[in-house]
């Protein structure tokens, strides 16, 4: 049976937006062979780099499967509601943030200082650094954010602000303080249901991942593979683990399971 394989990015798919070009090469075998590639990402379609978008895949989910691009068309656009985003902005505005949009994303100056010490040795360019202040945002701007990204400054902190986080979203937590908010109905693993219902012809799904919020599509899919430089709850639910990402682990784990 033809399989349709989703990818995570970070960890996954890439190091610093660089892909090995023994993914690359496993992804344009796979594709011959008649399988289907899909980018599944928790980033917005705007911190997408150009080249990954030209590279023309079968699709890309965005946002925690909250955008889904197949064949180049958008058919699937769920943005966050303009009152939930505002009343987050209210009860986390002496946190780190940014609002990440579908065409642009927005940050505060708090969260841009962590990007920027992140950043020290330029391996993420400065695309990241020049998204515009929160300051700037507008009504029509409101409408296209995806979700909202927290870095807190406590544990603490953290408590107070999720706790009053309306029941209809939800928090995914990424390393120790930091997390994203988004809508509680969308995630990996509906993204792939998506995809999956969308097609008339039937596919075995696969997905690849190596943290925490790809935890739910891991769950989802058919065949499950964490990467070597996974997180222990990742590789515990997996079905394969594969090697790390700079050891050709995407590439040995299309290999494993015959997709050319």
């Amino acid at each position: 049976m033809k399989k349709i394989i989703f990818l995570d990015l970070d960890g996954t798919l890439w190091t610093f937006e660089k892909i090995p070009s023994s993914a690359l090469k496993a992804i344009e075998l796979a594709r011959k062979n008649g399988h289907k590639i899909y980018i599944n990402t928790g980033r917005t379609r705007c911190e997408i780099p150009q080249f990954l978008l030209d590279m023309n895949l079968d699709g890309y989910c965005f946002g925690a499967g909250s955008e889904i691009i197949i064949d180049n068309k958008q058919v699937l656009f769920e943005p966050l509601k303009k009152r939930d985003t505002q009343f987050i902005l209210h009860i986390a505005k002496d946190s780190g943030f940014s609002l990440e949009g579908s065409k642009m994303t927005f940050t505060s100056e708090k969260n841009r200082e962590r990007m920027r010490q992140f950043n020290t040795d330029n391996r993420m360019g400065n695309r990241f650094l020049s998204f515009p202040d929160i300051s700037t945002i507008t009504d029509d701007d409101y409408n296209q954010v995806m979700k909202v990204s927290i870095h807190f400054d406590s544990l603490s902190q953290r408590e107070e602000i999720l706790r009053q986080i309306p029941k209809h979203l939800t928090f995914t937590n990424f390393l120790h303080l930091g997390g994203e908010i988004t809508h509680s109905e969308y995630n990996k693993a509906t993204a792939i249901q998506f995809v999956k219902n969308y097609y008339e012809e039937e596919y075995e799904t696969v997905a690849m991942g190596d943290s925490e919020n790809d935890l739910p599509m891991l769950e989802y899919a058919d065949i499950s593979v964490a990467m070597g430089n996974g997180v222990k709850e990742v590789k515990e639910k997996a079905d394969y683990v594969t090697d790390k990402i700079d050891n050709d682990g995407l590439y040995k784990a299309f290999k494993y399971l015959k997709l050319f």
